[in-house]
């Protein structure tokens, strides 16, 4: 299960530490007027080596589309995405051969195929994404030829430290927020925030620890009616792609979880007669799976990264109990730059519903 979409199809090949890594896109209309520059840029943002805190594996990330593009413009036909990888270094891994990293998915792949990629994880790799981001902003140029609807993400907790966001369904994004966001190489939206953010990860990298977090989206502009009622909920289209990014582990639409608390009485939107359809806003633009036109806000959770600068236990391939020191190049904390990621592949499940509603009715 390599493929994202099953009208605006992405299929995704490649290993952390192979040549390359790359996604094909089938079923881009032709036409679309590619902004090359944005490509490049939002695959930037989730390069390594951009913080202390993040993997100083360096790498260009330089976009390459080898088909299904000519003179700028879509051709309709299947367009290949590639990067290359220029600065795996493999030895760091040699170690790591006939142990189980804790945390990992290094069992799991060896009892399911017979032997693994050691080599940073492989198949499993964080890096895979690279080329997804591409497609990702592809489905979003694609989506505003077709649409008003926009997705804004940002960190809104990492490790202990977390931002107030009960309110986002109601208020969504100030530009005063949005103004900070663009400037923000951890993609926050608040100062006071920030601080502690740096001040926890200043702690953790000390330690050889990690931390996890969480990421929020907005989608703003978003139609009435996109979404199937059943097997094609858009929140069931959207967190399946979202539980497909390395190390999440929950995702919460609207009042989420605190909803379980609610009563019925408290948590339903009475419907008015004006523009803003209800006056509060808890089923957060989705009823029934299929969306209301209103604010739609989800929030995608990440663990912490598995790969500590600490000693650990572990067992070997033979059975036999072992201390590990995983060396190599890893983040502290991925969330910040894994906020690409949940755009684009947001983005891409989002483009899918759109095309996909225009056949729902003559």
């Amino acid at each position: 299960m390599n493929t994202l979409g099953n009208i605006f199809k992405v299929h995704s090949f490649g290993e952390s530490h192979g040549q390359a890594v790359g996604c094909i896109i089938d079923g881009c209309p032709a036409g679309l007027i590619l902004d090359m520059p944005k490509i490049q840029a939002a695959v930037d943002r989730r390069k390594t080596a951009q913080h202390d805190f993040s993997s100083q594996r360096k790498e260009s990330d330089t976009v390459q589309i080898v088909s299904g593009v000519f003179e700028g413009k879509t051709l309709g036909s299947p367009i290949c995405i590639i990067i290359h990888n220029e600065d795996a270094q493999s030895k760091d891994y040699s170690h790591l051969k006939d142990v189980y990293r804790p945390g990992h998915a290094d069992y799991t792949n060896e009892r399911k195929y017979g032997f693994r990629d050691y080599r940073g994880g492989g198949r499993t790799s964080i890096r895979i994404t690279a080329p997804l981001v591409a497609a990702g902003e592809i489905a979003r140029q694609l989506t505003a030829r077709i649409s008003c609807a926009t997705i804004t993400s940002f960190v809104s907790q990492i490790g202990s430290a977390k931002l107030d966001v009960s309110d986002l369904s109601e208020k969504g994004i100030s530009e005063q927020q949005k103004t900070f966001l663009n400037s923000s190489t951890k993609n926050i939206i608040d100062g006071t925030f920030d601080k502690q953010v740096d001040d926890l990860l200043e702690i953790t990298a000390q330690a050889g620890d990690t931390l996890g977090g969480r990421i929020s989206s907005c989608i703003e502009g978003l139609e009435v009616g996109v979404g199937e009622p059943i097997f094609g909920k858009f929140q069931a289209q959207l967190s399946q792609a979202l539980f497909s990014i390395n190390t999440v582990k929950a995702v919460e639409f609207g009042r989420g979880i605190d909803a379980a608390e609610m009563t019925g009485a408290e948590h339903n939107d009475v419907f008015i007669a004006s523009d803003k359809l209800t006056e509060t806003n808890n089923h957060s633009g989705l009823l029934g799976g299929i969306t209301t036109g209103n604010r739609l806000v989800y929030h995608t959770y990440f663990k912490p990264i598995s790969s500590l600068g600490q000693k650990q236990q572990t067992t070997n391939t033979k059975g036999e109990e072992v201390e590990i020191n995983i060396k190599g190049r890893h983040d502290v904390c991925a969330v910040p730059r894994a906020v690409p990621i949940v755009d684009a592949y947001s983005n891409i499940i989002l483009i899918n519903l759109l095309l996909q509603n225009k056949y729902a009715k003559l």
